[in-house]
């Protein structure tokens, strides 16, 4: 019983930190390059890079009915989890402040 519920516990952990790696590489993909130079942080590539080897380790550690590892359990795992941690926590908020908004034409009607 007990086991059940500490794989249940590590699949939960596993699928989470999943979703949010993929999120994590959507959103530093989305922002504009120049946003993380006027933030003052490491480059769209950097952060794009990082985000992405977050998103195969959680891939690969997944548990096995859904992948080939041990979930969280591994320190590659715990890696990738701190990686998209600092992203959501520090990177993401700053370059959010410095995505332009609406469109850049200001111009209306004609051709």
């Amino acid at each position: 019983m007990f086991g059940e519920l500490q794989y249940t516990i590590i699949l939960i952990i596993a699928i989470v930190t999943f979703i949010a790696a993929a999120w994590g590489l959507v959103e530093a993909l989305r922002a504009p390059a120049s946003a993380y130079v006027a933030a003052g942080k490491r480059t769209k590539v950097f952060w794009g890079s990082i985000m992405g080897v977050a998103l195969l380790i959680a891939f690969l550690t997944l548990p096995p009915p859904l992948g080939i590892g041990h979930g969280v359990l591994s320190i590659f795992s715990l890696v990738a989890l701190i990686a998209i941690i600092v992203f959501f926590v520090d990177v993401r908020p700053r370059i959010k402040q410095h995505k332009p908004r609406g469109p850049q034409n200001t111009q209306r009607g004609g051709w």
